[in-house]
């Protein structure tokens, strides 16, 4: 089951042209009575392998997203929804990890973190590591950081200087494809391409690894340590300016 925890509701769009309504907007036609929720309705099956359902935003603040995530998890737990699905994989996008997931901290196993070589995105992905971090230390929130995939990537050394300073596993780097963006604007996905084009290969190959890594429940032997704020914007390599 993909979950998409986004205020845009953009998770089904990217796989599948079909999309029932928001699990949030569900919840306030029947008034909050969970156990009436046509969950089926909600969920959208992709192909054989894949549903995905939308949470939907946040009805009354933008940001405050740990509301959304309460009554979905509740609403999870009165359908059995957990039980029916080997894996439940959450697609959050966010500029800020504080207080308002903890609901999703709580129910994580793992995370893996998808992110470009800017340093808005590598501060972002810090910010992560730094939630994951307090939620262990502090509330015994136990998710395994299983590592980063660099996307669109065209200049990959800020990513592997700040894999080299976090200790952050690299999982995969994706280059700056056209053939890969393409794919979005159709609701496809690359598994369900009828050939695979030369130059997607290593990226698909990779993408498998990470499933098998996911299915094998793996270990996290090394430990994450976030940079200070100030030096995120400092992995960009300096550029000398003509004279």
């Amino acid at each position: 089951l993909l979950v998409g925890c986004d205020q845009k509701c953009d998770t089904a769009r990217a796989v599948t042209r079909s999309q029932g309504p928001a699990l949030i907007h569900a919840l306030e036609r029947v008034g909050y009575a969970y156990e009436a929720v046509a969950l089926d309705e909600t969920i959208v099956p992709v192909n054989g392998y894949v549903d995905v359902i939308e949470l939907g935003p946040a009805p009354l603040l933008v940001g405050q997203y740990g509301t959304v995530l309460d009554e979905a998890f509740h609403t999870f737990d009165q359908h059995r929804l957990w039980e029916r699905y080997k894996h439940v994989v959450f697609d959050v996008t966010d500029e800020r990890f504080d207080a308002n997931y903890a609901p999703l901290f709580r129910r994580l196993s793992g995370a893996i973190a998808v992110t470009d070589e800017s340093a808005e995105s590598l501060f972002v992905l810090n910010r992560m590591l730094r939630a994951i971090l307090i939620g262990a230390d502090e509330y015994r929130m136990r998710v395994k950081m299983l590592g980063a995939i660099n996307n669109r990537s065209s200049n990959p050394t800020p990513f592997e200087r700040y894999i080299e300073r976090s200790r952050l596993f690299p999982l995969l780097t994706i280059p700056e494809l056209p053939q890969l963006a393409a794919l979005r604007h159709f609701h496809r996905t690359l598994l369900q391409l009828e050939r695979e084009p030369p130059e997607l290969k290593p990226v698909v190959d990779g993408f498998v690894r990470i499933a098998d890594l996911l299915r094998v429940d793996p270990f996290v032997l090394y430990a994450i340590s976030p940079l200070p704020d100030e030096e995120i914007w400092k992995l960009e390599p300096a550029v000398s300016l003509p004279s």
